[in-house]
């Protein structure tokens, strides 16, 4: 029967980091466990989380998507979620799944903790720079009269400008293959490209197809192509089919 024990502590000069100690499976049994943690601590505006993952053995993707599904708000609130102490078959998934390219694993609980410090210190760097170059104003700007729109390349009426731009829109894009498509020709020619490697290929070969690392992702898991091992798979039945 999966067993999961998941204890909270605080640190930081304010308490502002939360510290998840987990212990056990992390599997669809008792991935709500730390679900509802999870949830508690976003509640409560906690939004800077370190995971220790010590004393994890396992973690399914039922437990992985908890962490993914809650980053996009953890950091729209300019906080973050670090890993620590992951054991070897643990990291492995991790690495396999490419989820390291969206959050940080450390060694230890402690040098994920002074990431958060040093993160905090340059955005406040950040902040007097901006402060500090921004123009002064001593005097308001003259009211000017208003100024009349001149189109040099067409002579469209102000009032016209709308449909005209309307009609730009509903011409006809030039068509191109689905991206599942060439995401997976891509992948049989080369099954060692990463998510990022894909997204970026895309944009360099058609500019006008905007593609996410998400929905990249998607794609790859209904397809059962996140591992490395099932993308090489793949690239050898291609080449042995041709």
């Amino acid at each position: 029967m999966s067993d999961i024990r998941i204890s909270l502590d605080t640190s930081g000069p304010k308490g502002e980091i939360s510290i998840v100690r987990v212990d056990g499976v992390v599997d669809t049994m008792t991935a709500t466990d730390l679900e509802k943690v999870m949830n508690s601590l976003l509640e409560r505006r906690r939004y800077n989380i370190v995971i220790d993952l010590g004393g994890v053995d396992y973690i399914s993707s039922a437990g992985w998507g908890i962490f993914i599904s809650n980053i996009r708000e953890i950091r729209q609130h300019s906080g973050d979620i670090k890993l620590a102490r992951m054991i070897p078959n643990v990291y492995e998934i991790f690495e396999l799944l490419e989820f390291d390219s969206i959050l940080k694993a450390f060694d230890s609980v402690e040098k994920a903790k002074t990431d958060f410090d040093a993160l905090r210190k340059q955005t406040v760097a950040n902040e007097v720079a901006v402060a500090v170059e921004a123009p002064i104003r001593l005097d308001p700007a003259p009211s000017q009269p208003p100024t009349t729109k001149v189109k040099v390349a067409q002579a469209v009426p102000q009032a016209d400008e709308a449909v005209a731009e309307k009609a730009v829109t509903l011409q006809p894009k030039p068509s191109i293959p689905g991206i599942q498509e060439i995401i997976l020709e891509m992948i049989s020619k080369d099954p060692f490209l990463t998510i990022g490697e894909i997204k970026r290929e895309l944009s360099r070969k058609n500019p006008q197809m905007k593609v996410g690392w998400w929905r990249i992702w998607g794609i790859l898991r209904r397809e059962h192509l996140l591992s490395k091992k099932n993308r090489f798979r793949r690239a050898r039945l291609k080449t042995g089919g041709n």
